[in-house]
């Protein structure tokens, strides 16, 4: 349905999230649409995940409909429109003269330097009739003070990594579904979809991630899982057991998509 009111309309903008988009354009597909050639989108602008910052996720996104792709951050508590990204792909400016950011150490509520991982706390600078002060909103971004190459100067969010309580901890190392996501869309050989699965073993949470291959040919599958393992070890410094699945095994999102299953239980009894 959507793809046909694309067509129809000629349509050269849609807005959405990561995984729709990306849903969107698989869809097409498999109903004999090519988003590049058949559809006139030209800009796709995502925003309520990760992904549109994730430059493996925004590439492989462009590539499929042949179109820009652009991140956006908004947040209801505090101002619809907070930061967009600009032409350079390069973090998303922040709208200053209307909030006051701040990047704090979750645990103890200190600054995190220029580039660094911490929950974003932001202060309303114009409402007046219901202004928010220091309102945590237990998103986990990094922030950047250096201009950017387009002449703009102000801040820019290097992106959203993920939710406080997306975050996993594995043997004490942090880890966000983001930081698997850019692994599986970057390796053209998997289809880009993942799953997280964490389970709790001898009082150790385990972590098994699961991905599909881009065709039917499974011959090498433990090549893949050898790959993806080390690739996943080398950036987050987390071993995880790797799973190859058949393409089209996992489900597709069609609003916000759910990345991990936790199959813990009693963890704190």
């Amino acid at each position: 349905m959507m793809q046909a009111i694309v067509r129809q309309f000629q349509a050269t903008a849609i807005w959405t999230t990561p995984s729709y988009a990306w849903y969107l354009g698989e869809t097409a597909i498999k109903e004999g649409i090519d988003p590049k050639k058949d559809l006139n989108i030209k800009r796709i602008f995502v925003a309520g995940e990760p992904g549109g910052s994730i430059p493996e996720t925004r590439q492989r996104i462009e590539a499929l409909w042949g179109a820009s792709v652009y991140d956006y951050y908004g947040l209801s508590d505090i101002f619809g429109s907070c930061a967009g990204m600009c032409e350079e792909k390069h973090g998303l400016h922040w709208a200053e003269d209307h909030i006051l950011v701040e990047v704090l150490d979750p645990e103890t509520g200190e600054p995190v330097a220029d580039g660094e991982r911490g929950e974003l706390v932001l202060t309303t600078l114009k409402k007046a009739a219901r202004p928010m002060i220091r309102f945590r909103t237990g998103d986990i971004v990094s922030f950047t003070s250096e201009p950017s190459a387009c002449g703009r100067t102000s801040q820019r969010m290097l992106g959203t990594h993920g939710r406080l309580d997306d975050m996993l901890i594995i043997k004490g190392v942090n880890i966000f579904p983001s930081d698997v996501e850019a692994i599986a869309r970057k390796d053209h050989d998997l289809s880009g979809e993942y799953k997280l699965i964490v389970e709790r073993e001898n009082h150790l949470d385990i972590l098994t991630v699961e991905v599909e291959r881009a065709t039917v040919d499974a011959s090498k599958d433990a090549e893949l899982a050898h790959r993806f393992a080390g690739h996943l070890k080398s950036a987050t410094g987390v071993s995880a057991k790797v799973v190859i699945l058949a393409p089209d095994t996992l489900p597709r999102a069609t609003h916000k998509a759910k990345r991990v299953e936790d199959r813990r239980q009693g963890v704190w009894n």
